[in-house]
């Protein structure tokens, strides 16, 4: 896994900067086994993960993403509140750090005035260990990006990823991607029919914004990926486009659950780099200009 290997070279290379500082006893090693079916064990990432779930209140942790940076925005859609402060950090928090291209993954034991006591498992001591930092030391050596609080927003309510709406059935998930290009897309919103291979071509019919090549990528755009093999067809929509890199979610059927994935637009081009899905087609959230 991807993010196994990020979290395995930054964890080591962290453990090396904090040596120095005051370690406090070493937790208890974590349970192996599937935490959800959403990462497997035995690895910082998913200890963080089910150490929060202890807390927190129902349904706990619900985001499944590939990439660690991509934790912040996906829990917060999910429902969570999230701090891009340190200092807002309140004890079982999950805390992420993120520098050029490495992920950093703990969860807060105790948040006072002056800094924050927190628990990462690092592979240089092969277990969980705690550690005391103030907030400068957190936003200089962990490269804080924010923080998970084991709180859901007020009012807050769980969509199903397998929904039905305007009469798309919720079976493969592409039902919940044109409710989220809803969300952003002037009305009437999504107005074609058809086949989601043909949705491209009909949507242009109807005066949307199509690219056939992955140039212009918008936030809130239906993404179409086509199998290359079987011609099977994925709906995802597109939260960040980041340069040459691409953030979408799409639903995974099998599990009922919205996946984050985070891709070059290179990769969106090969076979190999998505389960052998590739672009297709982008329908952007706006109406062709007259």
């Amino acid at each position: 896994m991807k993010m196994l290997r990020i979290f395995a070279t930054l964890c080591f290379v962290v453990s090396a900067f904090l040596f120095g500082f005051s370690q406090v006893e070493a937790a208890t090693a974590p349970d192996e086994g599937i935490f959800k079916n959403y990462y497997s064990d035995g690895w910082f990432g998913t200890y963080a993960l089910r150490e929060f779930d202890k807390i927190a209140p129902v349904p706990g942790v619900n985001w499944f993403v590939d990439d660690a940076q991509d934790w912040l925005n996906r829990a917060q859609r999910e429902g969570w509140v999230v701090r891009r402060k340190p200092s807002e950090a309140i004890n079982g928090s999950i805390i992420v750090g993120y520098n050029e291209g490495l992920a950093w993954v703990g969860i807060a034991r105790e948040v006072t005035e002056k800094g924050m006591l927190f628990e990462t498992f690092t592979v240089a001591e092969g277990k969980p260990a705690r550690r005391w930092m103030n907030f400068d030391e957190v936003l200089n050596l962990i490269h804080f990006q924010g923080c998970i609080l084991p709180q859901r927003l007020p009012g807050m309510t769980t969509v199903s990823p397998m929904m039905d709406y305007k009469g798309i059935q919720g079976f493969n998930g592409s039902a919940w991607a044109v409710r989220e290009f809803d969300l952003v897309a002037p009305k009437p919103g999504f107005n074609w029919q058809g086949a989601e291979k043909d949705w491209a071509d009909e949507a242009n019919r109807k005066g949307w914004t199509v690219e056939s090549k992955p140039d212009i990528i918008k936030p809130g755009s239906l993404m179409i990926l086509q199998h290359f093999d079987t011609a099977q067809i994925k709906v995802a929509v597109v939260r960040e486009s980041l340069g040459n890199i691409v953030v979408f979610e799409f639903v995974d059927p099998s599990f009922g659950r919205v996946i984050t994935v985070r891709l070059t637009v290179e990769q969106l081009m090969d076979k190999t780099s998505f389960g052998g899905y590739v672009f297709k087609a982008l329908i952007l959230p706006e109406k062709k200009r007259k």
